[in-house]
This record gives C-alpha cells, structure tokens and sequence, in this order.
C-alpha cells in the first residue's frame, strides 16, 4: 500500500513541478518570480506529502535528515520542506538566470532530481 502511495505522489509532484518550469520557461514576466514559484512548489509540497506520507502514518527518515532537525532544532518534517523550498528557489533561480543554450537543458533534466528529492 505505501509504494502504490508513494508513486502516486512522486507523480503528482513530478507534474506540479514541471507544470511550475513550464509556466516560468514559457512565460516571460515569470522569469523573475523564482522566489514565488520555490514558495508555491513548496507549499504544494508540504501539501502532497502531509496527505500521502505524514497524516497516517509513521515515516522513516534517513539519518543526515534526523541530524538536520536536531541541529536546527525543528522536527524532521519542517526540516524536509525547508530543504525542498532551499532546493525548488535554487532551482528557479537557476532557471531563470540561465534561460537558454546546454545549460539550461542540463538543468532541465536535472530537475528530476528536485522532484525525486
């Protein structure tokens, strides 16, 4: 039950995702809202994942995720979705600077790694 759950939400947030570069790719006055577009990625988010993962049951977190949030002093959730919305602005910070040419499509497919993460 949890892997048929776990796929369905890496494929929804897959598509929001790449619904996200796409609107900032193809349209030209969202090239400078890459902070808007890392907190809307983030909220969806925290959203997919409190509904799939979080609300029913116990989720394991890997240890660099566990020393994280002690260190912060933040649970390992709060952790998580700080670390997703450092990653997502980073990646639309990216995007947005370097809108075309071998760079941009390097950070086009590199953008399966922010969903996976």
């Amino acid at each position: 039950m949890f892997y048929y759950l776990a796929s369905y939400y890496l494929f929804l947030k897959a598509v929001f995702f790449f619904s996200l570069v796409r609107i900032q790719v193809r349209f030209e006055t969202m090239k400078d809202h890459w902070l808007f577009l890392g907190i809307l990625y983030t909220a969806g988010v925290v959203f997919l994942s409190y509904v799939f993962l979080f609300s029913w049951q116990k989720f394991e977190w890997a240890g660099w995720q566990l020393r994280v949030a002690d260190t912060v002093g933040i649970t390992p959730e709060q952790a998580f979705w700080g670390e997703t919305f450092l990653l997502s602005t980073l990646y639309f910070w990216l995007m947005a600077k370097f809108d075309e040419g071998v760079i941009f499509w390097t950070l086009l497919l590199l953008g399966v790694l922010v969903v996976w993460f």
